[in-house]
């Protein structure tokens, strides 16, 4: 299955009221997907992480009850949020800016963010490297992974 893949506009980390780290990601695109599973309620997902075909990118693909996919690209920049995802993490994606969460919540004089709208949250989710498991000609330049030849 195909699926498009987006890049987050806006990040930022945090804490969680109950004490855990948070990574909190601004991608537009999945708006409808977010108000579907908080719709239907659903609460088991998957995901997986995948990288793109020139290796310089990585993806998390979400898949709830095989009913909702998304998938997020992490570019070079967005390198640092995967390295603080080896140790678990709570994660939520929102379709609203984070900057935008962060002024409402200092009009209505909050230290919290209101996450009611269309946003989906993920329970200590880890990254997983996907190049762990290719082989060494894929990690190496094929003219790097035979040997020299007389």
């Amino acid at each position: 299955m195909f699926i498009n893949a987006f890049s987050p506009e806006q990040s930022a980390t945090g804490k969680m009221e109950n004490g855990r780290d948070v990574i909190l990601l601004y991608v537009k695109e999945f708006a409808r997907e977010y108000r579907t599973v908080k719709e239907a309620g659903l609460t088991r997902y998957q995901y997986n992480w995948f990288h793109n075909d020139e290796k310089n990118a990585y993806v998390l693909q979400v898949s709830w009850a095989d009913e909702v996919h998304i998938a997020i690209r992490f570019e070079q920049q967005h390198f640092a949020l995967l390295a603080a995802m080896v140790e678990p993490k709570d994660v939520i994606l929102t379709s609203i800016p984070i900057t935008e969460l962060v002024s409402n919540a200092k009009q209505n004089g909050l230290s919290i963010l209101d996450l009611t709208g269309p946003a989906v949250t993920f329970s200590q989710m880890i990254f997983d490297d996907p190049q762990q498991y290719l082989t060494p000609e894929d990690r190496m330049p094929s003219s790097l992974s035979r040997p020299p030849q007389n």
